[in-house]
């Protein structure tokens, strides 16, 4: 009878610490820092004509099976000619602002390079997928063919919102 009874306790501790390994994982990836996904450029670009072009920077995130909004960040060095927007393809499609878009023209100081950082919140409804998600770089000129942009040092990076 004393071996039963050590056998049930031995099943039952068991039991017990599988659940609790369980809650465990469940917990701390409740608190797991988003999916984000982030291109650096580190050479410099020069992108001429009307809107809208891609401009060979893309990054990619996996969605849940409940699509949930994205952030897209973009910052670069910037020294446009005129005046020029940026914006973003989704999933291989048009060129679109989801937000601010206008690049400045001036910079300070005369440089002729001015700091840009855009950021777009991206909803399920702007048509996000399940699965993986492309964002590419996209914009141009808004004044003739022969408006220019040199792009230097840039970043582009999706994260998922919590």
């Amino acid at each position: 009878m004393r071996s039963n009874i050590w056998k049930a306790n031995k099943n039952t501790a068991m039991v017990i610490a599988a659940l609790a390994c369980a809650m465990l994982a469940a917990s701390t990836s409740a608190f797991a820092v988003p999916a984000t996904q982030v291109s650096r450029v580190l050479i410099f670009n020069n992108f001429e004509g009307l809107c809208c072009s891609l401009w060979n920077q893309t990054v990619k995130i996996t969605e849940p099976a409940a699509v949930v909004p994205v952030i897209v960040t973009w910052s670069a060095d910037v020294a446009p000619n005129d005046e020029f927007i940026v914006g973003l393809s989704l999933n291989g499609g048009s060129c679109i602002a989801y937000g601010s878009r206008e690049i400045d023209l001036f910079a300070p100081g005369g440089s002729g390079y001015t700091s840009t950082t855009h950021q777009w919140v991206i909803l399920p409804t702007d048509g996000l997928k399940k699965g993986t998600n492309t964002f590419a770089l996209c914009g141009g000129g808004t004044g003739s063919p022969a408006d220019f942009i040199d792009i230097g040092l840039s970043t582009l990076t999706v994260q998922i919102s919590n």
